[in-house]
Parts: C-alpha cells; structure tokens; sequence
C-alpha cells in the first residue's frame, strides 16, 4: 500500500532530479529500494518533470514493492501461485480517504517475471 504525498518517494525523487538536498548518509540504505522505482517511472513517463514524477513514482513503488517481496519469499509466491492468498496493489490518498486498487494482472506479471528469474529467492531462510 503506497499513498500520496509519500515523504521518502518525495526525497528520492528530488534527489534522482538533482532537485533536492542531498540524502544524509543514514538515509539511503531505508530507501534505495524506492529507487529504482523513481528510475522507472521517469522512463514511463518522459512528459512528467518535477513534482508531476511523484504520483507515478509512488505507484511504480507499490509494484516494486511486490517485486521484492516476491523475490525473497518462496513461501508467500507458493501461495499465490496455489490461490491460497492474494497479494493487492493499491494507493491511500491522504485527502479523500479513498483507496485506488491497482491492477490484479500486474501483480501476476510481477510473479511470473520473478520465477523465471534466477537471483529469486528459491529456500525459506532457516530459524538459527
């Protein structure tokens, strides 16, 4: 679940843009997985500058999100691929309270991607 006027989406937009203060050193390792979701929505949407990134960095950071999980749980990708649990997408806007539910086929695509990829995840991690 992502949702509008998301501070870390915020900061690492205006730092990918150069627009921003630089992130102090204790901040990048919370939020380099946002990254690469800033990256893509950038080359999305090439007619968004500034500020107009944010919406759509927000939502490429819900699928990103999904991705990773997907990538580090062999567990939870049984159990959709099984129909045992469903994973969901969606965005909480702060000013209306409304949730906008993002594409159940997308999330499919993600698992698909993921198991035919061979840095996932493929053993639950051991209890020590």
């Amino acid at each position: 679940l992502g949702h509008t006027r998301c501070g870390a989406v915020t900061e690492v937009v205006h730092s990918v843009l150069g627009t921003g203060h630089p992130l102090e050193r204790n901040i990048p390792p919370l939020v380099d997985n946002i990254i690469p979701a800033v990256n893509r929505a950038m080359e999305r949407h090439p007619d968004a500058h500034g500020d107009a990134v944010i919406p759509f960095a927000i939502e490429e950071n819900v699928w990103q999100a999904i991705e990773d999980l997907f990538m580090r749980s062999p567990a939870v990708r049984a159990l959709v691929a099984a129909g045992e649990v469903q994973v969901v997408g969606a965005v909480y806007d702060l000013d209306t309270g409304k949730v906008e539910w993002l594409s159940p086929d997308k999330v499919a695509a993600i698992l698909k991607s993921v198991e035919a990829s061979p840095i996932r995840e493929t053993q639950a991690f051991a209890a020590k």
